[in-house]
């Protein structure tokens, strides 16, 4: 029989000590996305990795759901680390300087996902648009013709 209740204070005392001690058994790290666009350039240039850029917006629910179950899938994760410079672009002002990057970057809707050159997007950059969960993600970045 327990006593006063110690073993269960013990008991998440050292669940706490060993999450501190070893951080991997807490859940991979999220994606650690660049906001700004020239430094994820020259990062994707020094590292020869492409560009993934995720063009979403503040009033977007399929970007919300993206990161909520997509972006969150340790797998995807993974693969975004490896493979690509993750840049997300704001675009929730659908007038004025947004209005013309999603021209510039052929979007016409979000979410968009785009792997681009280092040197940047343009309208005939691989992309994802729409929402799509873990494993159509995974078939996406994966596909050989994003190994640039």
């Amino acid at each position: 029989a327990r006593r006063g209740g110690a073993p269960a204070v013990i008991g998440r005392g050292t669940l706490v000590v060993g999450l501190l001690l070893f951080p991997e058994h807490a859940g991979p790290a999220s994606i650690r996305w660049r906001t700004d666009e020239a430094g994820a350039r020259a990062e994707a240039l020094r590292s020869g990795r492409a560009l993934l850029v995720d063009a979403w917006a503040d009033w977007c629910a399929g970007c919300k759901l993206l990161d909520r179950n997509t972006w969150s899938d340790p797998t995807v994760r993974a693969e975004v680390q490896e493979r690509f410079v993750p840049l997300r672009i704001d675009l929730s002002q659908v007038e004025g300087p947004d209005e013309a990057r999603l021209r510039m970057l052929g979007v016409e809707a979000l979410p968009a996902v785009l792997v681009c050159a280092p040197r940047g997007c343009d309208g005939d950059s691989p992309r994802s648009v729409g929402y799509v969960g873990p494993g159509e993600m995974l078939v996406f970045l994966r596909k050989p013709a994003l190994s640039r």
